[in-house]
Parts: structure tokens; sequence; C-alpha cells
């Protein structure tokens, strides 16, 4: 095939359906987010963030698209809350901090962050807030928390029945899970291409996911669907290579609340 034939094949985010984790694993490759172009990319964008909170100017829409239902949440614990501390699992390089101070900077003082985060991540991260983030590289043990929060990051976790189950033991009040891909479609892994790297990825089952939070203790209260751009394509995601009955429309936004403490 030639440079220019190959220049014109169509690219796809994802490629591939399978029922099992480790068979995608199998034809996955590279170092994925591991790798230096996803760090550079990572740490450009929370350079922009950081910039822009420091200039008075707003956070990007695109980088903190991920984070808009955090300061919300967050807002409503503080009703009864003199103190929140919150557990952002797969929380990058600050941005739902950063999306914080943004919006509810009089009371940052009063919030206890914990980024759990992979070595790579924390090393640079951890620079860029002075101390005010606290970072981990594994869940913390016998700790409570009042939020728990996973932005874009259950479906790249291979066990994540026994990730939800490990965040449900914190018994924070709410759950909230953003950037969810689930739909009417059955779950299934796909191969993300990012770079040159494919990295095997969920698409869950919306009543699957919700039946199972259920099961460990929390009750769906909100849906909403996630703005975001991918590929040019605004809050949709693209899709169109795959069967009717495999495609996710769009992401989505989810706030569930401890059973014990929900009202009748």
């Amino acid at each position: 095939m030639t440079e220019i034939e190959n220049s014109s094949k169509p690219f796809y985010i994802w490629e591939g359906i399978y029922d099992l984790w480790q068979d995608a694993e199998r034809n996955a490759c590279g170092l994925g987010f591991g790798g230096k172009v996803y760090h550079q990319r990572s740490l450009k964008a929370a350079q922009e963030c950081f910039d822009s909170f420091g200039a008075g100017d707003p956070i990007p829409q695109f980088h903190k698209q991920r984070s808009t239902l955090l300061p919300i949440t967050v807002a409503m614990l503080f009703r009864e809350n003199e103190c929140i501390k919150i557990l952002d699992f797969g929380g990058g390089f600050g941005i739902g901090y950063m999306t914080l101070q943004e919006s509810i900077a009089t009371d940052m003082a009063a919030i206890d962050y914990t980024i759990v985060e992979v070595p790579e991540i924390i090393e640079s991260a951890s620079k860029l807030h002075s101390g005010k983030v606290k970072y981990q590289s594994s869940l913390p043990i016998s700790e409570k928390f009042n939020l728990v929060h996973a932005a874009s990051s259950l479906q790249y976790i291979e066990h994540w029945g026994q990730l939800l189950t490990d965040l449900a033991a914190y018994e924070s009040e709410y759950i909230l899970l953003s950037d969810v891909f689930a739909g009417t479609n059955p779950t299934f892994v796909s191969l993300q291409n990012y770079y040159e790297s494919k990295i095997p990825h969920w698409f869950l089952n919306f009543q699957e996911l919700i039946d199972f939070l259920d099961s460990v203790g929390y009750k769906l209260i909100m849906k909403s669907y996630a703005g975001s751009r991918r590929l040019n394509f605004d809050d949709t995601l693209p899709m169109d290579n795959f069967p009717d009955q495999y495609r996710v429309k769009q992401t989505l936004h989810l706030l569930l609340q401890k059973k014990s403490v929900c009202k009748s």
C-alpha cells in the first residue's frame, strides 16, 4: 500500500468488538496512557487551565467538560457539611480541583482533595498544586469521604465492578461518575486508538451498570448527557464503524446517592 493510500484510510477512535477484556488485550499495543504523548498533552492542558485561572480568565470548557457537575455537587454538600473530603479516582493533573477553585473559591480551604493516579502522573502533577492536592498511587485505606468522583476512567478498568465495590466501601454520601460510556448497547470491550497505542476500552450496558451500583448500596438520582468533542463530532460519539446495536450516542454524567441516606 502506498503512503497516499494509507493516509486516506479513515481513522476510527474505537475498533473491534470483544466479549472479554483479555481478548481485546491480546490485540492491544503501545504504552497508551503510560507513554510520553499522553503525559505531555495532559500536562499542557493542565498548565493552560492553571494559567487561565491565575489570569482571572475562565478555564477552557474543552478541558473542564468532564468536571462540570463537580462544583454543583460539592456546593450541595456544603449545605450540611463544614468540611468536604473528596476522592478523585483517575483525577490526572487536577483539572477537577481547578474547576472547584474557579467555581467555589471561598470554600476551598474547607476541601480535602485526594487524587488516585499512576506514579508517572503523580510526579509531575503534584508540583502544580503546591501541596494543596494529595496524591496517592493506590486507593486509600481506612478513610471516609463525603464524595467519590471518577471522570472518564471506568472504561479503562478491567474489573470495573470490583473498582465500584471498592469505591462504595468509602460510604460517601455521593458517587459522581462523569463521562461514562454506557447506553442501551450490550456490554463489550473495544480497542481505543491513541497515537501509536491500542488500549482496551469498555462500553457498558447502562442498566447493568445501574443495577450493579444498586447492589453495592447506591441509587441513581441524576443522569445527564455529557458534552464532548471527539474527531470534530460535538456531543455524539463517532461510532459509525460499529453495528447500530453497539453504538453509544453520548457519554453520561451519573450522580448516585448512598441508599441509606436517600429520602423515600
